[in-house]
């Protein structure tokens, strides 16, 4: 990891130096805004897709992902890029506004099922961003952000759940009997800046049911628990399902003469899908690392579409995912596959393989082929670089904790961010600056009980009051980027520096500067 300047210093030189080191600013950055057209852009985002299941990032895994792999060979692979949070409902977020979710009110963990948008109408979004500028805008896959749901007639339609983390099952299925689910939908993309949806409601089992733009659609009817469901929905064809809205949707588009943004939240390879016939097997490792070979697929069928489209040349391509891989207890590590790499812990940890995922931009003509980039990103930042893209300024209340990546993808310069925030399932905050990476309020992963061979039961002692944790975990990630040495009994003044900083992130309410 480039060695960043040390973290030794007030905070008063922080916050300076977060401003002076910040993405280049307009006079720097206008010779290259000049020479850019605006592209179509495509984001796929897979579900639990691990930095190491990616054979581009470690070719020793023993089954391959050529698609993704091609993608690296003619863009640009980051090998340093981090979803903001362990788990998908707040990476959705913060993906979708350029904001951390705990900012919100899910301060933990993920919604669980017709829970109230997260994302208000008036804040900006990728698609109302691209949509202003002239885009059509589509999402196709798992949406898992909370919707506006109708209650049945007389109900008082008080059944969110907040952002209570265990609520499942017949929990959910009582409250499916509330619901309206034939009443337009309120607060859905299609009123955050999409012109159209197609997917899911949740992942694919929780709420098992197809949507379309406002409206549940297909013939869906109540199960012997009481919830929802569409008997026609199959877990081992939804991906598929998802990639043909998203193709015939850019084939519209073009038709129109229109650029597309295209956002593609499959639901592979998370546990809510079952495997394909064609791929059972097929890795060698499990049904898990089996269904990444269908996300391979899903990412070869778009690139072949937008060939046939004539598109690819003229189409930014970023392919990533939520968060790292559940896989600790299955049968990956028992045969040898890490999906993490060489990075400490899995879903829903503080360490970095919770959070550190795959993350290759393709963009014929504009960034280099086979290239490789180290610098620190953030799923948050792509709000930031499309409005440098787009040559526009984002409003002081959009995209508070997203920075230009733009230097970084046409290799014009190192630039980007010094420091970032991650959170694990439970709510633990972790923050990084140069060399050094604190998680607070734990000694454990932070992650869901038995999600992880290292989790420890604990409690959350005050994330939001760093000032008042008294334990924690401290990395020194310049030498150790694999977490293996806690010095935080160490060095208790990069401590008490780190918490100050994220203090002042917190009650900020931004990190971008103004």
């Amino acid at each position: 990891m480039k060695h960043l300047a040390p973290i030794l210093f007030s905070l008063s030189t922080t916050l300076f130096a977060a401003i002076a080191l910040s993405p280049l600013n307009a006079e720097t950055a206008r010779p290259l805004r000049q020479t850019l057209d605006k592209p179509n852009i495509v984001v796929i985002l897979s579900d639990d897709v691990g930095w190491g299941d990616i054979s581009a990032n470690q070719p020793s895994n023993k089954f391959k992902t050529p698609a993704v792999d091609q993608l690296a060979q003619e863009g640009m692979r980051f090998t340093n890029a981090h979803a903001p949070h362990a788990v998908c409902t707040p990476t959705r977020y913060s993906l979708l506004t350029g904001r951390y979710c705990w900012r919100t009110f899910l301060r933990e963990g993920v919604l669980p099922g017709y829970s109230k948008p997260l994302i208000p109408t008036t804040r900006m979004t990728l698609a109302s961003l691209c949509k202003e500028q002239g885009y059509t805008t589509g999402a196709f896959g798992k949406w898992h952000i909370g919707l506006g749901w109708k209650p049945v007639e007389g109900d008082p339609g008080d059944f969110h759940y907040g952002s209570q983390i265990h609520a499942a099952n017949q929990a959910v299925a009582d409250i499916s009997k509330r619901v309206n689910h034939f009443a337009p939908i309120e607060g859905g993309p299609t009123d955050i800046g999409f012109d159209t949806f197609f997917g899911t409601p949740s992942n694919r089992s929780r709420i098992p049911v197809f949507m379309r733009d406002d409206r549940i659609v297909g013939s869906p009817t109540r199960d012997e628990t009481g919830l929802m469901r569409d008997p026609e929905m199959r877990g081992d064809t939804v991906d598929d399902l998802y990639v043909d809205e998203a193709i015939a949707f850019m084939e519209r588009s073009v038709k129109q003469k229109k650029p597309f943004f295209v956002y593609l939240p499959i639901n592979a390879a998370h546990g809510a899908v079952s495997v394909p016939k064609e791929f059972q097997g097929k890795s060698g490792v499990s049904s898990r690392a089996d269904k990444v070979l269908w996300v391979n697929k899903s990412v070869r069928r778009i690139t072949e579409s937008l060939a046939k489209l004539k598109q690819d040349e003229d189409t930014l391509l970023i392919f990533t995912s939520d968060n790292g891989p559940f896989a600790a207890r299955g049968s990956d590590l028992k045969e040898g596959h890490d999906a993490s790499g060489p990075y400490r812990g899995f879903k829903t940890d503080a360490w970095d393989g919770g959070t550190r995922v795959p993350f290759i931009v393709r963009w014929p003509g504009k960034v280099k082929p086979s290239t490789t980039n180290d610098e620190l990103l953030s799923l948050t930042d792509i709000m930031a670089t499309l409005s440098s893209i787009f040559d526009t300024t984002l409003p002081d209340w959009a995209g508070e904790d997203s920075f230009d990546q733009l230097p970084n993808f046409l290799g014009e310069a190192n630039a980007g961010r010094e420091s970032m925030i991650t959170q694990s399932y439970t709510g633990i905050l972790s923050v990084r600056d140069g060399r050094w990476k604190l998680i607070l309020d734990t000694k454990g992963s932070g992650g869901f009980y038995r999600y992880s061979p290292e989790v420890q039961r604990h409690t959350t002692m005050s994330p939001w009051r760093p000032d008042m944790s008294d334990t924690g975990q401290l990395y020194d990630i310049q030498n150790d980027p694999y977490e293996t040495s806690d010095v935080f009994e160490q060095h208790p003044e990069v401590v008490d520096t780190l918490k100050n900083q994220l203090r002042s992130y917190i009650n900020s309410g931004r990190t971008r500067p103004l």
